[in-house]
């Protein structure tokens, strides 16, 4: 896998991947907060109505004691139980009149009231059942069962009851319907279950009054545990056809009914899904420019050093000037610098030692021929000038005068040839002394001077190195000055200056301190597509020039530890300048 693959990888597990995950969790959490937030509501609505109930509930229980428990309704039981006619005729004239009293006031709350002895025997009625049935027939199937209350009469002086008070109570006067009718939203409603009979006692819909709850909640209804409405309070998500619903329900012991009240999930959730929806782009949004920005940039860092990896593989090849990314400011810019001057710095090496190398074959070759060379040229000299002396005697015709005299400067120019190329293939060696630069470039200077006389070259130095204390072979390197002084002078045939400048470089903590001679001079200068040549062995731009002095100068300086350079010149044309860089000699510091 790539680099910027693998950067890619990362950024998605520790970057995308956690902001998707914080779009998910935001759009489920305000699912959660909108189920959290109708069921606060409609648990505030069923316990308010489960209150209401449960305080209806004992009201109407108050209203059956004072039925049960009052004097005349004691008498009355207590004459049937002894079997007096007399008695029980006086009793039931007496309890008629203080319970039809009383039926004034309880009308509104009940349909009908029944006084039952021990037996279930119908002892007196009132309201509509007061005709005297003995079973008192439902009209409303399923539902009657659940709004009947009743509460025992008590016997004189025996915990056992003698009877009962039945009571069929009226819906409006047990249900607090203001409460119930109360919802949460335009589709919310509450409804009220009897939890002993399992039957719907209040539902907005009449068709559900008196359904089984088991039918309500079971798989054909809201797919519901029935058994989840035996806890306190609760609540519960359930399916009503196409709508996801949300109830809250409170349950009371006496009476063991449950209130529950709903609402519609769908209703609210337009707002929230907006809102989800624009929290879930926003998210997804920044994540895409976050992907797209890191991408984007990954990929303009990875293809600098996809170059540098290019750059690297073409410098293994030999190429030590490949073409490099734009160096910046930042780390891969900063690399990309330091990447080109190390190849530029390790190209001149390979340069250096390619020289080193051609220089040393030229050594041993020039080692190996020169004493089949110059034998052989020592002997031909010796008679050819003695054929000159003849010739100059008159023994030989004068037209072999000029004849013998080209041979001669031939001769000589081959021993120069094979004199400097032993110099060039020689090995490093020499005496090494401590000695001033300066001393040695004026001697230098002092040697070429007819020459430069010769030619009208004046001479300007500027000797500005107070501690130019080094340690090599004075001769070895007033020999590589001369050569550039020469060159100079024969670069200004018609005259002009050369400039001899000798300065300090300070060290800059990378490399020891170096003294600097800086030789130029005012002739054409070097054009530039042979600048790489002039230090190659056998050029020369001389027809006279054997192609020596540039390069026995540089192996000279290399063996002091030096370099030799020639700077470019800033106008074509304009003179040639060369630089000699030598170290300074151990202790040749001021102290």
């Amino acid at each position: 896998m790539s680099l910027r693959a693998r950067l890619i990888v990362f950024f998605c597990a520790l970057a995308v991947a956690p902001l998707a995950a914080i779009g998910v969790f935001d759009y489920l959490h305000s699912v959660q907060a909108l189920d959290a937030l109708i069921s606060s509501q409609t648990e505030v609505i069923a316990e308010r109505a489960a209150a209401d109930l449960k305080d209806r509930f004992a009201l109407r229980q108050s209203d059956l004691l004072l039925l049960a428990e009052n004097a005349e309704t004691r008498r009355l039981y207590q004459a049937h139980e002894a079997s007096d006619r007399s008695a029980y005729a006086a009793a039931l004239i007496a309890a008629s009149a203080y319970l039809r009293q009383a039926w004034e006031l309880f009308a509104r709350s009940y349909e009908w009231v029944e006084f039952r002895d021990r037996a279930g025997t119908l002892l007196y009625a009132l309201g509509d059942e007061q005709a005297g049935s003995a079973t008192s027939a439902p009209r409303r199937p399923g539902l009657d069962e659940s709004l009947r209350l009743e509460t025992p009469v008590p016997g004189a002086g025996s915990p056992r009851p003698v009877g009962k008070v039945v009571a069929a109570v009226r819906p409006e006067a047990l249900l607090p319907r203001e409460a119930l009718e109360s919802r949460f939203g335009r589709t919310g409603y509450s409804l009220v279950v009897d939890r002993a009979h399992g039957r719907v006692v209040y539902h907005p819909r009449h068709a559900f009054l008196g359904r089984s709850t088991a039918e309500l909640l079971g798989p054909e209804g809201w797919n519901t545990d029935p058994q989840l409405l035996d806890r306190e309070r609760g609540s519960f998500t359930y399916r009503e056809g196409d709508t996801t619903r949300v109830a809250s329900f409170t349950s009371l012991t006496a009476p063991p009914w449950t209130v529950i009240a709903t609402g519609a999930v769908d209703e609210f959730a337009p707002p929230f899904l907006r809102m989800r929806l624009i929290n879930l782009m926003l998210v997804l949004l920044v994540t895409a420019l976050t992907g797209t920005v890191f991408v984007l940039l990954t990929r303009r860092a990875t293809r600098s050093l996809e170059a540098l990896t290019i750059a690297a593989d073409q410098v293994g090849t030999g190429n030590f000037a490949p073409s490099l990314p734009k160096p910046g400011p930042d780390e891969v810019g900063r690399l990309s610098a330091a990447f080109g001057l190390m190849a530029s710095k390790v190209g001149e090496m390979m340069r250096e030692i390619e020289t080193s190398r051609h220089m040393a074959a030229v050594g041993r070759f020039a080692a190996r021929l020169s004493h089949e060379i110059r034998n052989p040229l020592t002997s031909l000299k010796l008679n050819l000038q003695s054929i000159a002396r003849d010739a100059e005697a008159g023994a030989l015709p004068p037209t072999t005068t000029r004849p013998i005299q080209i041979s001669l400067r031939e001769i000589e120019r081959l021993d120069r040839v094979v004199r400097g190329a032993l110099r060039l293939g020689r090995e490093a060696g020499g005496h090494r002394v401590r000695c001033q630069l300066r001393e040695v470039v004026t001697e230098a200077l002092d040697l070429v001077r007819p020459q430069l006389d010769q030619k009208s070259v004046s001479v300007a130095t500027s000797f500005r190195a107070p501690h130019d204390l080094i340690q090599g072979d004075p001769e070895s390197l007033k020999a590589a000055f001369l050569n550039l002084f020469l060159n100079a002078a024969e670069a200004m045939p018609d005259g002009g200056t050369l400039s001899v400048d000798i300065l300090r470089e300070p060290a800059d903590g990378r490399a020891a301190p170096t003294v600097r001679v800086r030789v130029s001079d005012t002739g054409p200068g070097v054009p530039a597509h042979l600048r790489e040549k002039i230090f190659e062995p056998f050029y020369s731009t001389k027809s006279q020039g054997t192609g020596f002095g540039l390069p026995v100068a540089l192996r000279t300086v290399e063996e002091h530890g030096g370099r030799l350079n020639l700077v470019a010149a800033k106008d074509a044309g304009h003179g040639a300048t060369f630089i000699v860089e030598l170290p300074v000699a151990a202790g040749g510091l001021p102290s």
